[in-house]
């Protein structure tokens, strides 16, 4: 029963999340599944729902995340007679954006070790002059 009840509080928010992109799909063009993930987010983060309320059923979607593409896979593959003549440049623009996806991530996480490190530093300070 706590699983059924784990699922009901996702797939709730998810059908939140696309009642209020359908009702504001003249204003924004956001897919309803964002918004539910982006109002989970926020429930969570604001601790109105509690992290271990959907823990179960979470972590098996999550473990199980690559189900999830298959569809998509099928589809490029049903689709290729179309993409075959920009094939390059798919995959050149593919290419280009995980590198520069990888160089933002990589600049990000060491700009945040960085500031850690100094606060870390100012912290032993303190407690030095303490």
């Amino acid at each position: 029963m706590r699983i059924l009840n784990q699922l009901g509080i996702i797939f709730g928010i998810l059908g939140v999340g696309e009642i209020i992109s359908s009702l504001f799909s003249n204003f924004i063009t956001i897919p309803g599944s964002i918004v539910g993930m982006i109002i989970l987010f926020l429930l969570l983060q604001f601790k109105v729902i509690k992290e271990e309320t959907i823990k179960d059923v979470a972590d098996f979607l999550l473990s199980n995340m690559a189900i999830f593409f298959v569809p998509a896979g099928v589809s490029l593959i049903n689709s290729f007679g179309l993409i075959k003549d920009n094939m390059m440049i798919l995959i050149l623009s593919g290419t280009i954006a995980t590198i520069i996806i990888m160089l933002a991530t990589g600049k990000t996480v060491e700009f945040m070790i960085n500031k850690k490190e100094l606060k870390s530093n100012e912290d032993d300070k303190d407690d030095k002059l303490a």
